[in-house]
C-alpha cells in the first residue's frame, strides 16, 4: 500500500518529512516485529517508549515511522509526526487492512460485568438467525466455530483490524465483541463503526488505570460515539445517565425501572432463569439455563441488541434456550460428587455479590468460597471484595489470583481490611492448595465457589505465566475425593 493513502486517512498530523511515494508492506508497533518495508508506529508506553526503538526499527527495514516527538531521521525514511500515536495506529491499521469492520456488522458490549456472557448470547441469537458470526473477547477469538487465544479483552488496534480482515475473508457477517474501558481510552477501537453498542452496568473496577469513577464512565461512554444504535440497562444508574446524554437511536432494557424491553414474571432457581420478555406489546417466554438475576440482565442485553438488529423474539427465545453456558461463567464442575462446585470469573465486589447471592438462593448446605485479587490492579476494591465474600459465605479461603509483581501475602492483607472478627476464614497463598482444602471440607449439599479466574488456564506470578486452570484443578481433587470414599 502506498504511504500517501495511509496519510490521507490520518487525522491530527503535525508534520510530514521524507518520501511519501513509498510502499508500506506491513505495520508494527513492536520493533521486534518490524520487517523490510514496514511502517513503525512509536508509542509512548507505560513502561517503555517506542520512540527509543525507532533506530532499531529502521535498521530492521522500516521505511516509515509515525511518532509524537520531533525526531530527525535519514532523508530516505518517511516520518509522520502526529498528536497521538495510538490513535494514528488505529487509523493506519484500518486503512491498511481495507476498513474490514465496515464490511461487517459489529456489536460492541461494554460494562463492568456481563460482557463475555452477553457477547456469547448475541452470537447464539445470530447463529439461530442464520448469520455467520465471530466473537472477540476475554475467552478468545471465535471465527465461526474456530477458537483462537486472545491476550487482551479487546486486542490492540493493529491485531483487531487483522482479525476483522481474516473474519471477513472467512465469510463472517456479524462480530460480537467485548469493548473494555482500556481499549476505549487507548484508542484501540477508534476506527471501528459499531452497528450496536451495548451497555451492561458500571460498578467499581480498574481504578488503578482510570483516574476516578468519572473517567471510567467517560471511557465507557466513548463506545456510543462510535455506535449507530444503543442497547442500555435502564436499571443501572450510569445506564440512565447515558440515556440522557446520548443522541442516537436506543432501546433500554430492565427488570425494575421503566424500559423499552422489560422482563416480567421472573423465576430463578438452581436450573436457570425464565421470564417473559415484553416489547412493543409483544410477550414471549424466555428460558436460559444459567441461574442468577445477572442471567436475566445478560439475556435482556442480548435480546435488546437483537431487536436493534431486526431479529424477532421467537428466534431469540429458541437461541437462548439452547445455550448451556459460557466458559468460566458460573460453570459447574461435576464429577458425581454430592455437593456443588462452581467456577466463575467474578473479580469485582459487584460481580462476587451477584454470584454469591444467586448461590445463596439455592444452596442447601454451607457456602465455601475460594478467592483472591489480582496484583498490579485496583487495590481499593480488595477490602470491598473481602466484605462481600464474608457476608455471603459460611466459610472462605483467601488465596492468590494472578499476583503478578505484587507479594501475594500483601494482597491478602489488603483483602483482610474488609473483614471483622465474625469472619470465618483461612489464608492459603497457594491457589492449588486452597482449592484442595475447600473441596476436602465440603459435605453433601454444600456449594464451593472458586472465583476470580474463570476460563483462564494460567496464573501470572512475577514475570512467569504458569499453567493453571481452576476447573481442571477442582476436577482432579473431586476425583481424588471420590476414590477415597
Amino acid at each position: 500500500m502506498k504511504a500517501t493513502l495511509l496519510l490521507e486517512n490520518l487525522s491530527e498530523i503535525l508534520s510530514v518529512k521524507g518520501p511519501k511515494d513509498i510502499d508500506i508492506k506491513s505495520i508494527a508497533y513492536d520493533s521486534r516485529k518490524v520487517e523490510k518495508g514496514s511502517l513503525f508506529v512509536a508509542i509512548p508506553g507505560f513502561k517503555l517508549d517506542g520512540h527509543d526503538f525507532i533506530g532499531e526499527a529502521i535498521e530492521k527495514g522500516a521505511v516509515a515511522v509515525i511518532g509524537e516527538k520531533d525526531v530527525d531521521l535519514k532523508d530516505d525514511v518517511l516520518y509522520v509526526r502526529v498528536k497521538d500515536s495510538r490513535k494514528a495506529l488505529s487509523e493506519a491499521s484500518s486503512t491498511f487492512f481495507g476498513r474490514p469492520s465496515e464490511k461487517m456488522k459489529v456489536i460492541g458490549v461494554t460494562g463492568t460485568n456481563g460482557k463475555t456472557t452477553t457477547t456469547y448470547l448475541i452470537k447464539a441469537i445470530l447463529d439461530e438467525a442464520g448469520f455467520p458470526t465471530g466473537v472477540i473477547g476475554t475467552v478468545g477469538i471465535r471465527m465461526k466455530d474456530r477458537l483462537l487465544p486472545s491476550e487482551r479483552t479487546t486486542p490492540e488496534s493493529l491485531e483487531l483490524n487483522r482479525i476483522f480482515a481474516e473474519m471477513q475473508r472467512e465469510g463472517v457477517e456479524y462480530v460480537s465483541m467485548e469493548v473494555s474501558s482500556h481499549s476505549l481510552k487507548l484508542h484501540r477501537v477508534d476506527s471501528v463503526r459499531f452497528e450496536v453498542g451495548v451497555f451492561t452496568n458500571l460498578t467499581q473496577d480498574h481504578l488503578d488505570f482510570h483516574e476516578n469513577f468519572e473517567d471510567y464512565y467517560s471511557s465507557k461512554k466513548k463506545l456510543f460515539y462510535l455506535s449507530r444504535k444503543a442497547a442500555i440497562n435502564a436499571d443501572d444508574p450510569s445506564g440512565r445517565r447515558l440515556c440522557r446524554e446520548l443522541d442516537i437511536p436506543l432501546l433500554t432494557y430492565g427488570i425494575e425501572e421503566k424500559a423499552d424491553v422489560k422482563a416480567e414474571n421472573v423465576k430463578i432457581d438452581s436450573n436457570g432463569v425464565s421470564f417473559d420478555v415484553v416489547y412493543n406489546g409483544e410477550r414471549k417466554t424466555v428460558v436460559y439455563r444459567v441461574p442468577g438475576r445477572f442471567s436475566v440482565y445478560n439475556s435482556l442485553a442480548a435480546i435488546t441488541a437483537g431487536l436493534l438488529l431486526g431479529i424477532d423474539l421467537d428466534t431469540m427465545a429458541k437461541a437462548l434456550e439452547k445455550v448451556k453456558g459460557v466458559p468460566g461463567r458460573f460453570e459447574p464442575v461435576d464429577e458425581g460428587q454430592d455437593f456443588t462446585v462452581i467456577v466463575d470469573y467474578a473479580h469485582t465486589p459487584d460481580g462476587l455479590e451477584n454470584v454469591l447471592n444467586t448461590i445463596k438462593s439455592f444452596a442447601k448446605g454451607k457456602i465455601i468460597t475460594v478467592f483472591g485479587a489480582g496484583g498490579d490492579r485496583d487495590r481499593t476494591k480488595r477490602p470491598l471484595m473481602g466484605k462481600v465474600v464474608a457476608r455471603y459465605s459460611d466459610y472462605f479461603i483467601i488465596t492468590s489470583d494472578n499476583p503478578r509483581s505484587e507479594d501475594p501475602e500483601a494482597i491478602i492483607r489488603d483483602i483482610e481490611e474488609g473483614l471483622d472478627e465474625t469472619s470465618k476464614y483461612e489464608k492459603i497463598v497457594d491457589r492449588r492448595a486452597a482449592i484442595e482444602r475447600a473441596i476436602e471440607m465440603a459435605s453433601a449439599g454444600d456449594v464451593v465457589l472458586i472465583a476470580g479466574k474463570g476460563h483462564e488456564n494460567y496464573q501470572i506470578v512475577k514475570d512467569k505465566v504458569l499453567p493453571f486452570d481452576d476447573r481442571e484443578v477442582a476436577r482432579e481433587f473431586l476425583r481424588e475425593k471420590g476414590r477415597m470414599r
